[in-house]
């Protein structure tokens, strides 16, 4: 499910994605937001299209703001084609079952 987002009032597009295990931002938006990088053990990640991206850091406590309601995520670095965040169930158990 796409839906748009607000991080410091710029707007986001945003994928809701059950089979993510983690929250990704575009490394791209990252830089636009100037977001602190805490460097991470990099680690990889296969995406819908079946490659393999590698994440290398992340972004603690960024607040993000969905249909109104804000939320503060733990964000993972990741290069993104035609998204700007990702939310996976590391977001979701966020909202309880």
């Amino acid at each position: 499910m796409r839906i748009k987002a607000q991080i410091c009032h710029h707007e986001l597009e945003v994928l809701i994605d059950n089979g993510s295990t983690h929250n990704f931002l575009n490394a791209k938006m990252a830089e636009i937001l100037q977001l602190p990088v805490i460097p991470t053990e990099p680690f990889v990640v296969q995406v819908a299209n079946g490659s393999s991206l590698k994440c290398q850091g992340r972004f603690e406590h960024v607040w993000v703001i969905l249909q109104g309601i804000p939320f503060t995520l733990t964000l993972y670095s990741l290069t993104l084609a035609g998204l700007d965040l990702v939310l996976g169930v590391q977001w979701l158990e966020q909202l309880g079952r």
